[in-house]
């Protein structure tokens, strides 16, 4: 097919995306991971998100979250230093975590999947988010969350193994603004 004819199919997607950025007031990503069987609540003080889609069709769209990881709550400051360390975040060498999705689909619950690759301490690993996308005011706001293993991006080894659960449930609040 000629190349005019593709730009001719292609623009009408892309001239209804539209770019939106996240309302750090309004913004969340925390954690769920067990310590010797007891659940243990933190987050993250520090992201970015930047999305661009059309809101009438939003499996069209793309997302990118940049995660400060030297932002780590995790309630005390001795916990904060610990997973900074190299054996959990090595937030020296790697000092943000990123998600990029490749594409969005609709799932049949009428929520939403971002298909696209986790990198974290240098490891991109493929994973899939899913997520609600509903009307806030002149924004929108997505909410989801999703497993992680903490081994498949090699955060936290040896002795660390027999004291922390290896998943963490992360769940997240964006606003995303024109």
């Amino acid at each position: 097919m000629r190349a005019w004819l593709w730009m001719g199919l292609l623009l009408p997607t892309l001239a209804l995306a539209q770019d939106w950025k996240l309302d750090p007031a309004r913004g969340r990503i925390a954690f769920t991971i067990k310590q010797m069987n007891v659940p243990m609540e933190g987050g993250f003080r520090r992201f970015s998100a930047r999305a661009a889609f059309d809101p009438a069709r939003p499996e069209a769209g793309s997302l990118r979250i940049e995660v400060d990881i030297a932002g780590i709550d995790t309630g005390t400051a001795e916990g904060d230093a610990e997973v900074r360390r190299p054996i959990w975040f090595d937030s020296a060498r790697f000092p943000k975590a990123v998600f990029e999705s490749r594409r969005i689909t609709r799932l049949a619950d009428g929520r939403l999947a971002a298909h696209g690759d986790l990198t974290v301490k240098g490891r991109a690993r493929a994973i899939t988010v899913p997520f609600t996308l509903t009307r806030e005011g002149n924004g929108w706001l997505a909410e989801g969350g999703f497993p992680l293993k903490r081994s498949d991006f090699g955060i936290g080894a040896g002795e660390w193994n027999d004291v922390v659960a290896d998943q963490a449930d992360i769940r997240f609040r964006f606003l995303l603004t024109p």
